[in-house]
């Protein structure tokens, strides 16, 4: 990630944090305004986990009335977008399991037994939108295990680093590294013209 985009990531965030605080003071504008601005986000995070949309909205409302709630006693925030997108999923995680979707999330940490979902799909196919090759790129990327699914949409979608994914995913920076080097391998081998220009 170059020094400009750190710079950007860095007022957004600051911009972030300023309406957190206003909002702690009272302030409903600038809490309106923090949550439309990363209810996106949030809700194509949450389709990663699953495809019930109506629960990841459910969620998000959840999360926003809980933290408006709490305002005053919810702990330092350092990086507000971070700390939405790891509490949207710890509680749609929760939720899937009081649903008793228990064999999914069981076996959460298994590539293997992990569903395949859609928005990651959808984001990185933004990158071959004129391309021929588009079919091909959402069926390579539909063989990819959830996890890596996971980092590669926080990472190249959302700019996230290695540091910030561990913590989201509860993953430690090796676990990172490891399914981000899988997916990349996957995705190069299949296009390696493309990804060699993109990463």
């Amino acid at each position: 990630m170059g020094n400009k985009q750190l710079e950007t990531l860095s007022k957004s965030n600051d911009f972030y944090l300023e309406l957190w605080n206003q909002a702690k003071l009272g302030s409903r504008e600038a809490y309106a305004q923090l949550c439309e601005s990363h209810y996106r986000i949030l809700f194509n995070y949450g389709l990663n986990i699953t495809k019930d949309r109506e629960l990841v909205k459910d969620v998000i409302q959840d999360l926003f009335l809980y933290l408006w709630e709490k305002r005053n006693v919810v702990g330092e925030i350092n990086v507000m977008t971070i700390y939405l997108v790891r509490a949207t999923r710890n509680n749609l995680i929760s939720q899937l399991r009081k649903n008793q979707w228990n064999v999914l999330y069981d076996n959460f940490d298994d590539e293997d037994n992990l569903t395949d979902e859609q928005t990651i799909e959808n984001s990185l196919i933004e990158y071959e939108r004129y391309s021929q090759n588009e079919q091909r790129m959402r069926k390579a990327i539909e063989l990819l295990p959830k996890r890596q699914r996971e980092v590669l949409f926080l990472k190249f979608y959302q700019g996230v680093s290695h540091s910030d994914i561990a913590n989201i995913m509860n993953i430690n920076n090796q676990s990172v590294s490891n399914h981000l080097q899988k997916a990349l391998i996957t995705l190069r081998a299949l296009f390696p013209n493309h990804w060699k220009k993109m990463f």
